[in-house]
């Protein structure tokens, strides 16, 4: 009897074992199938993820197309605009003889004015390694805008000049720095708390102060007289205080007429009309 007992039990052991090793293997199997879902959503997701990469590098690719396409676009019309803008009213031709010094306008081949001028000097004035030419450039140009009233802004060369024709030294006042009773505030050049008068040479210590671009003091009015017609990198017609140094060629670069004349050719001539200097 206890041998049947013991058969019993044994083969009651080895039923659970086969039940838990059974158990194990299901719960394993559904571990591994729960593995192979997650790894082919990871790569469903990575898919998703590359795709949608692919799209948003691609649309800002196209932006960027369509971005550098508008800017082209633009800058054709910034210069059909000004094709036309040239193009207008260029039955006027004004015409500079630097040889004789003298100005002509002619409307569609009539001469509709002439006038003594003063054209550039043809000197030059080397300060440290910048040598600069002052004459009249020759060529095709057009009027690139008319002003009344126009100021004058000096470049640097202009201090430099009176410095030596006057035997001074030249110094340069930056914002912010102090030269003995001088001091930049705002845009004006101060002595002692008060703003120096502009439109004048200031000169301390033997040398003569180059003041600050956009100070009131780099501004000279009347110099340009009542009108000018700008040609672009500084180049203008334009009136002049110098009436007597008409008919020689004395000046910088620029063309002076009196201011009779000026006014009488500012008058007749429009932005775009031509300009031909020889």
């Amino acid at each position: 009897m206890r041998r049947w007992i013991g058969l019993l039990g044994s083969w009651a052991l080895l039923v659970l074992a086969l039940g838990i090793l059974g158990y194990a293997a299901a719960t394993q199997a559904i571990t591994l199938a729960d593995a192979r879902k997650l790894r082919r959503y990871e790569a469903v997701d990575e898919a998703i993820e590359g795709e949608v990469k692919r799209q948003v590098q691609q649309m800002q690719e196209t932006m960027s197309k369509r971005s550098t396409q508008v800017t082209a676009l633009q800058s054709e019309v910034t210069s059909a605009e000004k094709q036309i803008e040239d193009l207008r009213d260029t039955n006027l031709v004004i015409t500079v003889s630097t040889k004789e010094n003298h100005v002509y306008a002619r409307r569609n081949g009539q001469l509709v004015f002439d006038a003594v001028c003063s054209t550039g000097k043809g000197t030059t004035l080397r300060s440290g390694s910048e040598t600069i030419i002052f004459r009249t450039p020759v060529g095709r140009f057009r009027i690139q805008s008319k002003e009344e009233h126009p100021m004058w802004v000096p470049p640097d060369w202009h201090f430099i000049e009176q410095a030596r024709e006057n035997g001074l030294d030249v110094v340069h006042l930056s914002r912010g720095q102090r030269l003995g009773d001088l001091y930049v505030s705002d845009h004006d050049v101060m002595s002692n708390g008060s703003p120096l008068p502009g439109g004048e040479l200031i000169v301390r210590g033997g040398a003569i102060v180059i003041p600050p671009v956009g100070t009131h003091q780099r501004e000279f009015p009347d110099v340009l007289g009542d009108y000018r017609l700008n040609l672009g990198d500084g180049y203008a017609l334009h009136g002049t205080q110098a009436v007597s140094q008409l008919g020689r060629s004395v000046s910088h670069g620029c063309v002076r007429l009196s201011n009779e004349d000026i006014a009488r050719l500012y008058a007749i001539a429009n932005v775009g009309d031509e300009v031909v200097i020889y």
